[in-house]
């Protein structure tokens, strides 16, 4: 099969959680491209949502616009749009805002015409441009950027060895995807060049240096950590033993805290030692604060049970993933935490099973 370099996504998908988004990246996605704008009406409302978590996740952020305009003018007010939309996305300058041309082909005057017009705004406000459309039309608009252009979409019936539209860069082969933690379908692309994926965000936080100050007995890392042989080598690139990949469960025997700082390291059950930098380390469970989480969505599929002792005599019923779930209470049971429903049913407090929505 091609390979998955781009996904991209608009409203139709959702909310998209950091597992989804981890789980693209684990499948080899460098770049995500989101629906930001149509016309100059529409803003999509899950833009901003879900390239923030796909940034989190170290992929490389872009945005497009879904092209109604007919007219140079049109092309313009719609350029103007898109920008403002895909700044209130966030989409970084310097990325790529994509002209999504499809829904009117005024032949290859007409096109040239609006789309260069579309691009000249883009480029100004400091983004990137290309242009998508389908396979049939590449002969009738003009893919004006310098060099190698283009992002075309056709969805052969057995894309395997294909290499369609491979002097441009992209070509989208695929509407069909899935990724772990979405019942949704995803548009997929193999790049050909550098254009969307070069300079992918690196999966490194930034060190505000605020760390745990108490003791979860489990937790994982938000990102790649390494573990060490003593506490005193923690964050000194000496003596590591393993790297621990995003989202692995970790036991935690003990948080060991400077007496002169806030500066700590977690003791993990097998001896190993971790950072306890917030920035890094998140506690694998929901807090009993009050308030501390209101709303999850199920990752891979939750089950719901009438007792906190989780076992079959107590099932109640099974979730697909992407149910949402409204939370009375947290309750803690031993080490780890349930979340107990308005109707008195319990599901994991596990956030890896049940992400925080609100």
């Amino acid at each position: 099969m091609p390979r998955y370099d781009i996904v991209d996504i608009s409203n139709n998908n959702g909310y998209i959680s950091t597992t989804t988004f981890r789980a693209m990246r684990c499948k080899g996605v460098k770049a995500i491209i989101s629906k930001v704008s149509e016309d100059t009406y529409y803003y999509d409302p899950t833009a901003k949502g879900n390239l923030s978590r796909a940034k989190s996740m170290g992929l490389k952020i872009h945005g497009y616009h879904f092209a109604r305009f007919t007219t140079v003018s049109g092309a313009k007010s719609e350029a103007y749009y898109a920008v403002k939309c895909a700044r209130a996305a966030r989409v970084p300058k310097g990325a790529v805002l994509v002209c999504d041309f499809e829904s009117y082909n005024r032949g290859w005057t007409e096109n040239g015409a609006t789309t260069r017009a579309f691009a000249k705004i883009i480029k100004a406000a400091g983004y990137r441009y290309d242009l998508y459309t389908m396979g049939g039309w590449t002969n009738s608009v003009s893919i004006n950027n310098s060099g190698r252009a283009g992002w075309i979409a056709n969805y052969p019936y057995h894309p395997s060895g294909m290499k369609l539209y491979s002097s441009y860069n992209a070509w989208q082969w695929t509407s069909g995807a899935h990724f772990t933690g979405s019942s949704s379908r995803f548009d997929v692309s193999v790049a050909y060049s550098d254009f969307y994926t070069k300079g992918a965000t690196s999966a490194k936080p930034k060190n505000k240096h605020e760390y745990f100050d108490w003791n979860p007995a489990w937790i994982y890392p938000r990102f790649t950590v390494a573990a060490y042989r003593t506490k005193a080598e923690v964050g000194h690139g000496k003596g590591i033993v393993k790297y621990y990949k995003p989202y692995t469960k970790l036991h935690v025997k003990q948080l060991i805290k400077s007496k002169s700082t806030k500066y700590a390291v977690f003791q993990l059950t097998n001896g190993l030692f971790v950072t306890a930098n917030r920035a890094w380390i998140n506690n694998l469970y929901y807090t009993t604060s009050k308030g501390a989480v209101k709303r999850v969505k199920s990752v891979h599929g939750t089950n719901k049970y009438k007792s906190k002792k989780f076992d079959k005599k107590h099932l109640v019923a099974s979730f697909r993933a992407g149910t949402l779930f409204d939370v009375a209470k947290v309750v803690k049971v031993g080490s780890v935490t349930r979340l107990q429903l308005s109707d008195g049913t319990y599901i994991s407090g596990n956030k890896l099973i049940n992400n925080f929505v609100k």
